[in-house]
């Protein structure tokens, strides 16, 4: 296991203990996360659904949606050659 994926094995962990309460960034990283808004980028590029939770347009935290990410991942999108 890398750095990378012990870091996102442990903020999915502290997100699902969290349930429907949103987790601020500062607490991810307080928890051992370096940089947890990346972090939580690369679970989302991994199908994960993560929702950034607002409190009057200020960001407050964020929540997992669903504990786990979808069997089946996106197909590749192919580029179309320049003509």
């Amino acid at each position: 296991m890398t750095l990378a994926d012990a870091q996102q094995q442990r903020l999915l962990e502290r997100l699902r203990q969290a349930g429907e309460q949103p987790v601020a960034f500062a607490e991810l990283h307080a928890g051992g996360i370096d940089f947890p808004a990346a972090v939580v980028s690369e679970l989302e590029l991994n199908g994960y659904v993560i929702e950034r939770v607002y409190d009057h347009r200020r960001l407050i935290g964020v929540r997992l949606l669903h504990p786990e990410p979808p069997d089946t991942p996106a197909a590749p999108r192919r580029r179309r050659p320049d003509r």
